[in-house]
């Protein structure tokens, strides 16, 4: 077993976590999940805020309506408070260029992402530091934000009651006493900042699961996109429209003559294959930083100095690198295949010429319709799958990456 493998000498690489968080294959794993899972949000707000040609500005330009944007319910709650206070040009405590508001298109996105950034490599040093430290900090943390809450409230009820000497509650129709007024900055930034930070969920929940080695982070992350996802298609239902519309694009039917990568997909499957492809990375390589150095760190202290179980550890990063480069394109190549079979049934069956029955397959619709492509697709799968058997996929895939440049070379 592990433990009772002896030290068969020891190199100037190690397998402590210190190293390997700077080693550049975990960094690179880390930095290509981090931008997928950026790209995927950006697709996700992005995907089905297209707007309608009677949505226009007075220039007849289209307006940017995503489907997942933070600005307009800022926009709203702004509106809300200026009507309220009577000021028709009230804003907002945090400013417009940090929030995004103003901004046209992705553009709305890029400060919030940048924010988020910084918020989890400040989250992420905090986690390096000692228990005390972080729970002094963490303390320290919440006590400013109770004290920016309450602090200028307790101040002016206090001096107050011992300046007039009597003893009254901080809500007051008399101006002077009513000390409650000053809360209301406070929570109006707090809400600011909360509705920003909700509609980012799915962004800083994963950068702080990728580069903070929380699976349950990015496990939230993975859920609430899901969750963003489930709740469009339910607001951009047919049947749901009749009584809510709030002017979500839905997702377009799969039937389309326009067709991208020379007739591989088309347009109106792109950008739901282009979501699905990079979720699959995101998840796949944020778990795998996870699993590796678990691994890693199991390992008894004579194997993590022992030049052995350096190298196979850097053979099973270097691999990684390769199989998201590879697998993933094969997959994506497959799954355009998939979503065509439809079409190449419909060749197949013009193949026994003109009968009855053929003339129906091929007149059909309900083939190109979302169902219809995915049992077509699911065939196209079996079929894929039942190759294996046929077909010795190890030894091609032996063969391939023997042909590959060794990476695996020392430093």
């Amino acid at each position: 077993m592990a433990d009772e493998v002896a030290l068969q000498g020891e190199g100037t690489k190690t397998l402590h976590l210190k190293s390997l968080r700077i080693k550049w294959q975990v960094v690179a794993i880390q930095t290509i999940a981090t931008l997928t899972l950026i790209w995927l949000y950006l697709q996700l707000g992005s995907n089905f805020g297209a707007c309608d040609t009677t949505n226009v500005d007075s220039e007849g330009a289209a307006l940017w309506c995503p489907a997942l944007d933070h600005t307009l319910t800022l926009d709203l709650f702004e509106n809300i408070l200026g009507s309220e206070s009577g000021d028709s040009g009230f804003d907002l405590p945090i400013p417009d260029f940090l929030t995004g508001q103003g901004n046209d298109g992705p553009g709305r996105y890029y400060m919030p992402i940048i924010l988020c950034g910084l918020i989890t490599a400040g989250w992420v040093f905090l986690n390096l530091q000692a228990p005390q430290l972080r729970r002094r900090v963490i303390l320290g943390g919440l006590s400013v934000l109770i004290l920016f809450l309450a602090g200028r409230l307790l101040l002016g009820w206090f001096w107050g009651m011992l300046s007039n000497w009597e003893l009254y509650l901080p809500i007051s129709s008399d101006a002077s006493k009513n000390h409650a007024e000053t809360l209301v900055y406070p929570l109006i930034l707090y809400t600011q900042f909360f509705i920003v930070a909700v509609y980012m969920i799915p962004l800083w929940t994963g950068m702080m699961g990728i580069w903070g080695l929380s699976k349950r982070m990015i496990g939230w992350s993975l859920g609430t996109t899901l969750v963003y996802l489930g709740i469009h298609a339910l607001l951009s239902f047919e049947a749901v429209t009749v009584y809510i519309d709030l002017g979500l694009n839905p997702i377009s039917p799969q039937i389309s003559e326009k067709m991208m990568l020379g007739g591989l997909v088309s347009e109106t499957i792109w950008p739901l294959l282009l979501m699905s492809i990079l979720m699959l990375v995101y998840s796949e390589s944020g778990f795998a930083v996870i699993r590796n150095l678990e691994y890693a760190f199991r390992l008894p202290e004579s194997c993590k100095k022992d030049p052995e179980y350096v190298t196979q550890f850097d053979n099973m990063l270097n691999g990684h690198l390769i199989h998201t480069v590879g697998i993933f394109t094969l997959v994506s190549i497959c799954a355009m295949f998939a979503l065509k079979f439809d079409d190449l049934i419909l060749d197949i069956v013009a193949i026994f010429g003109s009968s009855q029955w053929s003339g129906q397959v091929q007149e059909s619709l309900e083939l190109q319709l979302t169902y219809g492509k995915v049992i077509s697709a699911m065939l196209m799968l079996i079929f894929v799958a039942g190759m294996k058997y046929i077909l010795p996929w190890q030894r091609i895939v032996g063969f391939i990456e023997s042909r590959l440049p060794d990476l695996n070379s020392p430093e």
